[in-house]
C-alpha cells in the first residue's frame, strides 16, 4: 500500500517538476531554459548563431527553433545520448553537411521545416537509424537524390509539403520500409513514377500540385487508408484511376479539381470507402455509388449539376442521410430547377432525353412532340433507379424513330468491331423473366463489360415498347402490361450503333406470358339479359312464396283457441282406454274448502274413459301430487 502511495505522489509531482524552471544552475547552457533537471533545454528565440556550450548530457528534448543558424556544418552537435526530440524550425537553415548529425544518433523526432534548404546531400541522415519523425516541410528543396532517406529504416513520417518538388524519383523514398505517413501537399509535382511510393503507406497528401491524372503508383499501394488529391488539374475519373488493390482506402478527397467527368466504375472497387469529397468541381453528373455500402460522408457542394434521372439514385440516397450531415446539392440546370436542392426536388422532374440526343438543346417545356424520359409516377413501383423512354407502336398510330443521334468515331480497335454488332450481343447473359401479378414482368441479365446503360426492348401483338435503364442495373420490373399476352423481351446495351440494332440476338431475349386471362377472353355462359332475367323472376317468385306461407301461418295461429287443463294424475299413470272414440269432457266445480282460490276445471278418469265402469264408493282421498300436469286440447 505504501508502494502505491509513493508512485500516486510523483505523479503528481511532475507535472510541478516539469514546470519548475532553474535559472542559475551551472550545467544549464547561457540564454537558455532548462527543465526537470535539465532533461528539457529551451533556447529558442535566442539570436543564436552557433550551438551554445554546456548543454548536459542527460538532455531529453533540445528546442533551438527561431535562431540564425545558417549551415550545420559536420559534428555540429556534441555527444547527447540520451536525446529524443531535436527542433531546428525557422532557424534560416541553408545547408546542412553530411555528418552533422552524428552527436544525436538517438534522435525520434527531428523537425527542420520553415528553413531555407534547396537539397539534401547523400548520407545527411546517415547516422539517424532510429528515427520516426522527419519534418522538411516548408522549404525550397527542388530535388530528392535517390537513396537520400536510405539510412532511415523506422521512418513512419515523412512530411516535404510546401516545397517546390517537380517530381518523384523510383529510388528517391527507397529506405524507409515503415513509412506510414507521407505528406507532398503544395508541390509542384507534375509526375510520380510508378515505383516511388512504398507499399506500407496508409496515409498519403498529393494535394496542390499540377497531376494531370491519378498516379499509377498509387495502385501499387494496398493499405493506402487516405489519399489526398485535392487541387490538382485533373479532368477525368475512371475505372483506371484507382485501379483494383485499394481496398482499405477509406478516405478521398478530390475537392478543386476542376473535375467534369467520372465514369461509371471510377469508384466501384473502392469498396471500404467511407468518405469522399468532391467539392468544388465542374461536374454536372455523378454515377451511382449504391454499391459502396461503407459509405457515410459525401461532400458534393459547388460543382453545376443537372438534375436529371441520372441523379435519382443520389436524391433517394440524400433523403435517407439526415438533413444537418447532408452535404447541398443545387441544381445548376435544367433551367426550371435552378437553384433548387436536389433532395427537394420532385421526382417526376427528374427526366433525361432519348439516349444519343443532346440534353442541353431539349427541355420539358419545348417541342413536346419529342418522346422525353420520364420517372415513373408515384402511384406505381419504381424499378430501381431505371429511367423509362416508352415509345409504343401499334396499328393505329405508328411512332417514328428517333434518327438524330450524336455520331462519334471509333478510337480504338475495340469499338471499331463493337460496329458489326450494334446490339452487342456478346456482353448479355443468363436473361431471365417471371411474372408477378397479372400486369407485370421481372427481367434481369447478366452483363460483361463497362456499360452501364441498357434498352429494355418488350414485343406483343399490341405493339412495341421500349424501357431505358442507367446506374447499372441488372433487374428492372415491366408494368401495365397486357394481362394473358407474350412478351417477348430483349436486352442491348446502349451504344452509338444502337440505331442499326434491329434485330437482337436470341441470347439477348426471351419470351413470357403475363398471368391472367386477356381482355378480349370471356367465360362461357348464357347472355347476361337472359341469365339477369332468369335470376330475377326466380327471386321474385320466391319471395312471393315465402310471404304467403308468412300469412297462412299467422292466420291460422290466431283462429286456433289455445285452452290448458290441469289435473292431478292420482294413479300416477294415465288410463288405458279400450274405445277409440273422443270422449265427451265433463267438467266439475272445484270444492270450495281447497286452499286453492282459482277455479279449474279437473279431467276425471270417466271423463277420459266414459264406457268403463267407475267405482263410486267414497273412499278417502289420496294424497295428491304436489306438481301438476298440464295438458294441451
Amino acid at each position: 500500500m505504501s508502494r502505491l502511495w509513493i508512485m500516486v505522489l510523483v505523479l503528481l509531482w511532475i507535472p510541478v517538476l516539469a514546470t519548475t524552471q532553474f535559472p542559475g544552475s551551472a550545467q544549464c547552457p547561457e540564454n537558455c531554459s532548462c527543465f526537470f533537471s535539465q532533461w528539457f533545454v529551451r533556447c529558442s528565440n535566442a539570436s543564436l548563431s552557433s550551438l551554445p556550450l554546456g548543454i548536459p548530457n542527460a538532455t531529453v528534448e533540445l528546442d533551438l527553433q527561431h535562431n540564425q543558424f545558417s549551415t550545420l556544418s559536420a559534428g555540429f552537435f556534441p555527444e547527447l545520448n540520451e536525446i529524443s526530440s531535436l527542433y531546428l524550425g525557422s532557424s534560416g537553415i541553408c545547408q546542412i553537411e553530411p555528418g552533422a548529425f552524428t552527436g544525436v544518433k538517438t534522435l525520434y523526432h527531428l523537425h527542420l521545416d520553415n528553413n531555407l534548404l534547396e537539397q539534401l546531400p547523400d548520407g545527411v541522415f546517415q547516422n539517424l537509424t532510429n528515427l520516426i519523425f522527419l519534418h522538411l516541410d516548408h522549404n525550397q528543396i527542388t530535388h530528392l537524390p535517390p537513396g537520400v532517406l536510405s539510412s532511415l529504416k523506422q521512418l513512419s513520417v515523412l512530411d516535404l509539403s510546401y516545397n517546390l518538388l517537380l517530381e518523384l524519383s523510383d529510388q528517391a523514398l527507397h529506405g524507409p520500409l515503415r513509412l506510414r505517413r507521407l505528406y507532398l501537399s503544395a508541390n509542384q509535382i507534375t509526375n510520380v513514377s510508378s515505383r516511388a511510393l512504398p507499399g506500407s503507406l496508409r496515409a498519403l497528401s498529393l494535394d496542390r500540385n499540377q497531376l494531370a491524372s491519378v498516379p499509377a503508383a498509387i495502385r501499387a499501394s494496398p493499405m493506402l487508408a487516405t489519399l489526398q488529391l485535392s487541387g490538382n488539374p485533373i479532368q477525368k475519373l475512371t475505372s483506371l484511376s484507382f485501379g483494383r488493390r485499394l481496398r482499405s482506402l477509406r478516405q478521398l478527397y478530390l475537392d478543386s479539381l476542376a473535375l467534369e467527368q467520372v465514369t461509371s466504375l471510377a469508384f466501384t472497387r473502392l469498396r471500404s470507402l467511407e468518405l469522399l469529397s468532391l467539392r468544388n468541381n465542374s461536374l454536372e453528373s455523378l454515377p451511382s455509388l449504391f454499391p459502396l455500402k461503407g459509405l457515410s460522408a459525401l461532400y458534393l457542394t459547388g460543382n453545376k449539376w443537372r438534375c436529371d434521372c441520372n441523379l435519382i439514385w443520389l436524391r433517394t440516397w440524400q433523403r435517407k442521410v439526415l438533413r444537418k450531415d447532408r452535404s447541398p446539392v443545387v441544381c445548376s440546370s435544367p433551367a426550371a430547377l435552378q437553384g433548387q436542392l436536389l433532395a427537394d426536388v420532385e421526382l417526376q422532374k427528374l427526366t433525361c432525353p432519348p439516349f444519343g440526343m443532346d440534353p442541353t438543346t431539349l427541355s420539358p417545356s419545348e417541342n413536346s412532340n419529342t418522346p422525353m424520359a420520364t420517372a415513373p409516377p408515384r402511384d406505381r413501383p419504381l424499378p430501381g433507379f431505371a429511367t423509362t423512354v416508352t415509345t409504343t407502336t401499334s396499328t393505329t398510330q405508328p411512332t417514328t424513330r428517333i434518327t438524330s443521334f450524336t455520331v462519334h468515331l471509333a478510337t480504338s480497335h475495340h469499338r471499331v468491331l463493337e460496329k458489326w454488332d450494334p446490339c452487342l450481343a456478346d456482353h448479355i447473359s443468363s436473361v431471365s423473366i417471371r411474372s408477378k401479378g397479372d400486369s407485370s414482368l421481372v427481367v434481369s441479365w447478366s452483363f460483361s463489360s463497362e456499360h452501364d446503360q441498357f434498352e429494355v426492348r418488350y414485343t406483343s401483338d399490341w405493339g412495341e415498347q421500349v424501357l431505358r435503364v442507367m446506374g447499372g442495373l441488372t433487374e428492372v420490373t415491366l408494368h401495365e402490361l397486357h394481362a394473358g399476352t407474350e412478351y417477348r423481351v430483349c436486352i442491348i446495351p446502349q451504344n452509338e450503333n444502337l440505331p442499326e440494332c434491329q434485330t437482337p440476338a436470341a441470347r439477348q431475349c426471351i419470351a413470357a406470358h403475363t398471368a391472367g386471362l386477356p381482355h378480349d377472353a370471356q367465360p362461357v355462359h348464357a347472355p347476361l339479359g337472359h341469365s339477369h332475367s332468369a335470376v330475377g323472376i326466380g327471386v321474385a317468385v320466391a319471395l312471393l312464396g315465402l310471404a304467403a306461407l308468412a300469412l297462412a301461418v299467422t292466420y291460422r295461429l290466431r283462429t286456433r283457441p289455445i285452452q290448458f287443463q290441469r289435473y292431478y294424475d292420482e294413479d300416477e299413470s294415465r288410463p288405458h282406454c279400450r274405445s277409440s272414440k273422443p270422449a265427451k269432457m265433463t267438467m266439475y266445480p272445484v270444492d270450495e274448502s281447497m286452499e286453492d282460490e282459482d277455479r279449474h276445471g279437473y279431467m276425471t278418469a270417466a271423463s277420459q274413459c266414459p264406457e268403463e265402469k267407475v267405482d263410486g264408493t267414497v273412499r278417502a282421498p289420496p294424497r295428491l301430487m304436489s306438481t301438476p300436469t298440464y295438458v294441451t286440447l
